[in-house]
């Protein structure tokens, strides 16, 4: 009983206080809201670090063991400790913390991003293998232009066609594309204040072992 009602009752609590602080400018409350907000962050810190501690453990044992892919979590622990030690000696702002993040960091960036077209492509040509429809056709006609109006293709004859396909690809990216992130933002926000109000009021009770 004590381990199911005392921590609902600090999370309702916490966000009770968090939103009377934000739609009620009243003294002390901006205060109170700032300061749990800050332990907030704190204890996001600490649950970072508990991640970071869990995935060398899970990848300790993987290596401990010879399992399957042991160089993949030899790999891994060499990268993660190696990062965290070059932190913590120079910052992000040294000479190795800026060797790592120009040709580890943004490569291992480029080298996703590259994947996440390939894999758009690819997911649209099966679209229109399954399911010949007029979404999937304009999906695959966004990806294609987008992609095309990113390449620089100035060396091509066609400069007009060219250009055109780059403003165009820009159009889709500055309007289209900036609606549909800003619905997703929006509704990840809508999703998230539902949440916390299902927790102010005691309907679910994420913390407890129920």
């Amino acid at each position: 009983m004590f381990k199911r009602i005392l921590p609902t009752a600090i999370a309702i609590s916490a966000g009770i206080l968090v939103l009377l602080g934000a739609f009620l400018p009243i003294p002390p409350l901006p205060t109170m809201r700032f300061i749990a907000l800050q332990w907030a962050m704190i204890l996001g810190a600490f649950a970072f670090m508990l991640a970071f501690l869990h995935l060398l453990r899970v990848h300790l044992v993987r290596l401990g063991r010879h399992g399957q892919g042991w160089g993949s979590s030899l790999l891994v622990i060499v990268s993660a400790v190696g990062t965290l030690v070059l932190v913590f000696l120079q910052g992000t702002e040294g000479r190795w913390g800026q060797l790592l993040l120009t040709q580890f960091i943004i490569p291992g960036e480029s080298a996703l991003l590259a994947l996440t077209a390939f894999t758009l492509v690819l997911t649209g040509m099966r679209m229109l293998r399954i399911r010949p429809t007029s979404g999937s056709l304009l999906f695959i006609l966004v990806v294609v232009v987008v992609l095309v109006g990113a390449i620089p293709l100035g060396f091509l004859p066609a400069a007009g066609v060219t250009s055109m396909l780059t403003g165009l690809a820009n159009w889709t990216q500055r309007v289209p594309a900036t609606a549909g992130m800003r619905g997703l933002v929006i509704g990840v926000a809508l999703g998230t204040l539902l949440a916390g109000l299902r927790i102010v009021f005691g309907t679910v009770r994420p913390h407890s072992d129920d």
